[in-house]
């Protein structure tokens, strides 16, 4: 019994990964085995500090610097992702000038003689979209029935897309809306099938919640505590589309739903891109916006052919 005592309370030396080249380190171990009651000495051998514990206590304290090292590797890994930027006023007073647009086309649809020829060729018809006429899916976005419909769309889509731009860039943010709004009513054609019909901007109004809503899913699964992360974001974007797309008799529900679905997909595809790198340029955004401008145009040149 004296025998096997006395081996227990030999000192060892921890081994890796419990060994460092800074000192500090070394003393921060020292001190949560102090904290767990766990005697220990610092040492340093040929450049390199370690640990100094009794052999009954080598199992323990390697596990518990283990722990504290993973749980600094952690919290490191987190602090290092970019804090998100806001819109400058540049990116937000262009946000607007393109959500003005689509009033702008509404009222001249209004005041003119063809805004029920731009209707017939232009809504999202979901038979017509199924037997070929894709372009719809876009034609659709620039349509409204109303004017409190498009005013609607006009606000929120100024101030989501704003949104976006502070993150990814105005024309990135156009884009999304284009990309979304698109996925959207095309999910929107294939669940209803044949008897439906819907205009509207709001699907991709809602997909730029989305996006927000993967971009901060992602943001919160990599610096959130656990239980806390992304299911957070996207519930938030749930309960935008259930206060401002759920109300009326002529509202689109479930087209609102696939675009935030869409939107969300596409906001958890760029997010890691555009948290570590630096967003594009002048000349990428303008890019962007462009094929975004030019796929709605070329859809409106196949409708009206």
């Amino acid at each position: 019994m004296t025998s096997t005592d006395a081996d227990s309370s030999h000192p060892v030396v921890l081994p890796a990964p419990a060994t460092t080249m800074r000192k500090r380190e070394a003393e921060e171990w020292i001190l949560v085995l102090t904290a767990e009651d766990i005697a220990s000495a610092l040492i340093r051998r040929d450049g390199v500090f370690g640990v100094e514990v009794a052999s009954r206590d080598a199992s323990a304290a390697a596990e518990i610097i283990s722990a504290w090292r993973a749980e600094r590797a952690e919290r490191a890994r987190r602090m290092a992702v970019p804090v998100p930027r806001a819109a400058t006023p540049v990116e937000t007073a262009a946000s607007y000038v393109f959500a003005l647009g689509l009033l702008a086309f509404h009222l001249g649809l209004e005041y003119s003689t063809h805004r029920r020829e731009f209707l017939d060729a232009g809504r999202s018809q979901a038979a017509l979209v199924l037997d070929g006429e894709v372009w719809r899916l876009a034609t659709a976005l620039t349509l409204h029935a109303d004017l409190p419909h498009v005013l609607g769309n006009t606000l929120f889509g100024g101030f989501f897309l704003a949104a976006v731009a502070g993150r990814l860039g105005i024309g990135v943010g156009v884009l999304c809306f284009v990309t979304t709004g698109t996925l959207g009513n095309l999910a929107n054609a294939i669940y209803y099938g044949s008897a439906h019909s819907s205009v509207g901007a709001s699907t991709g109004v809602f997909g730029l919640v989305g996006v927000l809503a993967g971009l901060a899913a992602w943001q919160r699964h990599q610096t959130a505590a656990p239980g806390r992360g992304a299911w957070v974001a996207f519930a938030a974007g749930l309960a935008i589309v259930a206060m401002l797309g759920s109300g009326g008799p002529r509202v689109d529900f479930s087209a609102h739903l696939f675009g935030l679905v869409a939107g969300g997909l596409t906001g958890l595809l760029v997010a890691r891109p555009f948290a570590f790198r630096s967003r594009l340029t002048p000349i990428g955004q303008s890019i962007a916006a462009t094929s975004a401008v030019a796929f709605v145009l070329g859809a409106w040149a196949l409708a009206l052919r």
